[in-house]
């Protein structure tokens, strides 16, 4: 209802602020072709996770998009870790925002599957495809093996869920509600999740 409404709009509003200031400092370092690439991944594979476990749920925006770029921010930290001043803060920084961004998602009506699963493709992807500095061959060639080990996690876990989708759509996971929302009371996630249910009546 109403409520809804007004989270939706609270969350293109801050959708809209984070592309015209975060996205758009990632596009100047890595190149818009890299975070199309993370973010379409992001988005896409967000949204396959939500719907295999929400499939009745209404969503709008871009929320799993926007956490994998957040997660690009996390690889960009670790893969360039010695040219930061101070890499140990950077990340403290990071993983705090995301932790808080992870916790407001056990809220009602809040896609936390979409946050998780953008996240961890936009980690995956943002592994492959961001530019880094090799300081020296052994550097350069752990660097490739984990770009090759995460090009296949990305791949296999992309067809997992693509065949989980299409083939397997009465699959559950009744305890993977807590991570998406929390009942702190008997009402609080009443309407979290949407389910079908048989017409009454004519």
């Amino acid at each position: 209802g109403s409520q809804r409404s007004v989270r939706e709009a609270v969350v293109s509003t801050q959708s809209t602020g984070f592309q015209a200031t975060i996205l758009r400092d990632q596009e100047k370092f890595a190149g818009w072709w890299r975070i199309a690439f993370i973010y379409m991944s992001s988005g896409i594979g967000g949204t396959m996770l939500s719907a295999i476990l929400i499939p009745y749920m209404p969503e709008v925006g871009a929320s799993g998009a926007l956490y994998g770029i957040l997660a690009s921010l996390l690889v960009e930290v670790v893969v360039n870790w010695k040219i930061y001043k101070n890499p140990c803060i950077e990340l403290t920084k990071l993983l705090l925002l995301l932790a808080i961004l992870f916790l407001v998602g056990l809220l009602p009506w809040i896609d936390n599957f979409a946050h998780i699963g953008g996240f961890v493709f936009g980690f995956l992807t943002a592994f492959v495809v961001l530019p880094h500095i090799n300081y020296s061959e052994e550097d350069r060639i752990a660097k490739l093996v984990v770009q090759v080990v995460c090009a296949i996690l990305a791949i296999v876990l992309f067809g997992l869920l693509f065949i989980v989708f299409y083939l397997a759509q009465g699959t559950s996971c009744s305890n993977c509600a807590y991570l998406n929302c929390i009942p702190f009371t008997d009402s609080f996630c009443q309407d979290a999740t949407m389910e079908l249910r048989p017409r009454v009546g004519n």
